[in-house]
């Protein structure tokens, strides 16, 4: 914090006066007196931050609210509306620059939301393209842009050519999955019989919506191929797509060269490290991962565009280095710099360009362009900037889990880190200090470096991870509702390895590709990824490295992001008010109320709260995905296929039936002429089908599940139920559209049919 500075009193006055209010004389001395002490550090701190530039970091900020409030919209926005605001506040800075400051500010503000604002809706814009509106089959002509291959099979994106008998309106990408190796490669031409369905909403209130995402990559359907695919003539793609596959094709075999050269889980491990491919990891070792708190190592982000684009700096510049005649005349560090900037583009171009690795890569250019124009590279100012860039290109990526955790961390350690001074920059005390001390005894041996070397990299391992668990915990609870207490132990053990050994050593491999000998690298890298390995799976197999969590609110979620904010972005003791929030947010955790009821979308499934208090599951077509998020959601351990989830349901045919932890009875209908006996039985009704207009029972029905989606039950304190639903009545968005009026599906049985109880219903 810079000191006070006695020539600005009145200023200082003021700024202290507008931000606290004028209070009434107050009738005791002591409190005036601590009145004015106040008023006076307040301004003093305030005076301070406008001196170090620190309010301008909240701009980022501020244009991330933009952004919110344009997804909160029920309505798509009129974007001719928010252009035209966002012109008349700029003018308006232009005409009012010599006003008083408070005007100025308030018109920057505005400007900063209108910015995020109007850059979510251009990115809506860009992104508008055909969306499936029931689950259909047909025959589809596509290019393959990627492919991610698994033991089992294999997941592709097709970019669509033709769609059955559609010569319009049809998606611009499907995602699909396949069955086995098939003989096809990014970039050919095929054809085959697919099953495709839209886009799914989110599987219950507050959760993961897939259909927005899917929206934002242009994803119109997904689905899986019915039988063999076959490979028809090339056909032209442009340049753009044609490149794309070029280097999918490239991941590929790299994939398949580190996996084979190295074997087992490991090379598994190891070819993702690079590539990016994980689809050769088994589910056992992404749940080692996962509780040991390093699976971020495996999706690529900014741990490997950092250390990507520092080997390339390093070496170029080591290499300058030892031309004499090169390194005292020209700035090898900036030619050093900008071969890190064209490094890191061509790994994210290899990488497959996702919105993670072009977020870490936006943050990589800022910090390495800040080197070339001889700033600081790790700073607050940078991450900013980085933020702002993020918001014009990809606003939608601010609403996902890796932008939220990899900033969260950034700013926390940037925050951190920048109260210690760099090298340079230590007082020549402290040099001399530690000259004399050096002096006193015989100089250090070789053993004593290494091991104040190691000394001191731990500590900072221990630190930078700490400051990382503690800032995007509160994200990890809100989008994935884990914990792991342990994950400080397994990222301070395992991302030495990865850091120092395996991903220098790979870089190599990749290296000597070209002469045939990275088989040899690939070796030594695959011992480091095995010592990983077996350390995660220690630290998983620790009782209670893993823990569930009930999901927050999204208003825990926002008092906590503030509190994180107001604690990194100030740099004067004012920053330490960001606890208040902090608390305030964690507060709020326990007063959060979980469901006792949530009904899929389709009213044919659900998860209700049993006399044990555990959610039990009953009904039909519920997918593994959909009843693990109702579990996590609920803070249960428990997987989709616990045989515990089904005890206490009776269902045949026709319907299921449950008693709940109240002793209230909730039933699903699938046959309309139970639905007037089920109202009079049951106290919950749910079903596919359109109630009776009289029901004593509380009901969801189709009408209800069409108009909010997915549905959940919240005890309201007086006996009965507030249905909140995963979208409201009115919403109207081009990734969830408002629904058509509902036609109720016509039961087939024959009157007198006897009701078939020997069929029993099982969730798949």
């Amino acid at each position: 914090m810079q000191k006070w500075r006695p020539d600005r009193p009145l200023r200082a006055q003021a700024l202290g006066a507008a931000l606290i209010g004028r209070l009434a004389k107050s009738r005791s001395l002591g409190f005036a007196d601590a009145y004015a002490s106040l008023r006076s550090w307040l301004a003093r701190a305030i005076l301070a931050e406008i001196d170090a530039r620190r309010p301008v970091l909240w701009l980022a900020p501020l244009s991330i609210l933009g952004v919110l409030i344009y997804f909160v919209a029920n309505e798509e926005p009129n974007l001719w509306a928010s252009l035209s605001l966002s012109a008349v506040l700029l003018s308006s800075l232009v005409i009012f620059r010599n006003a008083r400051e408070s005007i100025r500010i308030a018109l920057l503000v505005f400007l900063a939301i209108m910015f995020g604002f109007t850059a979510a809706g251009l990115r809506t814009l860009r992104s508008d393209a055909p969306i499936l509106k029931e689950t259909m089959i047909t025959r589809v002509d596509a290019i393959v842009e990627t492919i991610d291959w698994s033991a089992n099979g294999g997941h592709i994106l097709l970019r669509t050519i033709k769609f059955g008998n559609k010569s319009d309106d049809i998606p611009f990408r499907v995602r699909a999955t396949i069955a086995g190796r098939a003989g096809i490669s990014p970039g050919d031409h095929i054809s085959g019989l697919i099953r495709l369905l839209p886009p799914p909403f989110p599987a219950r209130p507050g959760g993961y919506d897939f259909a927005r995402d899917a929206y934002f990559a242009r994803i119109g359907g997904v689905g899986s191929f019915l039988g063999a695919v076959s490979i028809l003539p090339p056909v032209d793609v442009g340049w753009r797509l044609a490149l794309m596959t070029w280097v999918d094709r490239l991941r590929l075999s790299l994939t398949d060269r580190i996996a084979q050269s190295i074997g087992g889980q490991s090379g598994a491990v190891a070819a993702a490290l690079f590539t990016g491919k994980r689809g050769y990891i088994s589910e056992q070792t992404n749940d080692a991962l996962r509780a040991a708190g390093i699976y971020h190592v495996v999706s690529i982000s900014g741990l490997h565009m950092v250390l990507a684009a520092g080997m390339v700096f390093f070496l170029v510049r080591g290499f300058l280095v030892l031309i004499p005649s090169v390194a005292l005349r020209y700035p090898i560090k900036q030619w050093a710099a900008a071969c890190a900037m064209i490094g890191a583009t061509a790994y994210d171009i290899f990488a497959g360009s996702e919105v993670a690795t072009e977020r870490s890569l936006i943050m990589t250019l800022v910090m390495f362009g800040a080197v070339l124009i001889g700033r600081r590279a790790l700073s607050i100012r940078n991450l900013a900037i980085a933020a702002l860039i993020i918001v014009a290109m990809e606003p939608e990526s601010v609403l996902g889990p890796s932008f939220q955790m990899s900033f969260a961390a950034v700013a926390a350690l940037v925050a951190a880190f920048e109260r210690l001074p760099p090298n340079s920059d230590r007082p020549p005390a402290f040099a001399s200090k530690l000259a004399s001390d050096t002096g006193k005894g015989p100089p250090p041996t070789l053993l004593d470096r290494l091991l104040g070397w190691l000394l001191s990299h731990s500590k900072t391992v221990l630190l930078t991870t700490l400051l990382a668990e503690a800032a995007t915990g509160p994200y990890s609870a809100f989008h994935f509702q884990r914990f792991q207490p342990l994950g400080l132990i397994g990222n301070a053990i395992t991302i030495p390895l990865i850091e120092s050994l395996a991903m220098p050593i790979g870089f190599l491999g990749v290296l000597a590709i070209p002469f045939g000998l990275d088989h040899l690298f690939w070796h030594v890298m695959g011992y480091a990824v095995d010592v990983m390995l077996y350390l995660s799976g220690v630290v998983a197999a620790t009782p209670f490295a893993t823990q569930a969590l009930p999901a927050i609110s999204m208003s825990c979620l926002v008092s906590l992001t503030l509190g994180l904010l107001w604690l990194t972005l100030w740099s004067s003791r004012l920053r330490y008010f960001g606890v208040v929030p902090i608390l305030f947010g964690l507060v709020l955790t326990y007063q959060s109320t979980r469901p006792d009821v949530v009904v899929a979308r389709d009213g044919l499934s659900l998860a209700a709260r049993g006399p044990d208090g555990k959610l039990i599951v009953m009904g039909k077509g519920a997918s593994a995905f959909v009843v693990a998020q109702w579990l996590s959601a609920d803070g249960d351990m428990r997987r989709p296929n616990d045989t515990t989830l089904r005890q206490g349901t009776y269902c045949n045919a026709t319907g299921c039936f449950a008693r709940m932890i109240d002793g209230k009875s909730i039933a699903i209908s699938l046959r309309e002429r139970d639905l007037s006996d089920d109202c009079k039985a049951v106290s919950i009704v749910v079903t596919p089908l359109e109630m009776p207009n009289e029901c004593s029972a509380l009901s969801v029905d189709s009408k209800v599940t069409q108009s909010l989606g997915s549905v959940a039950l919240l005890p309201n304190g007086a006996g009965g139920y507030q249905i909140l639903g995963s979208r409201t009545a009115s919403y109207d968005r081009p990734w969830s559209q408002k629904p058509k009026p509902f036609t109720a599906p016509q039961n087939t049985s024959p009157p007198d049919a006897e009701d078939p109880t020997d069929q029993p219903i099982t969730p798949r």
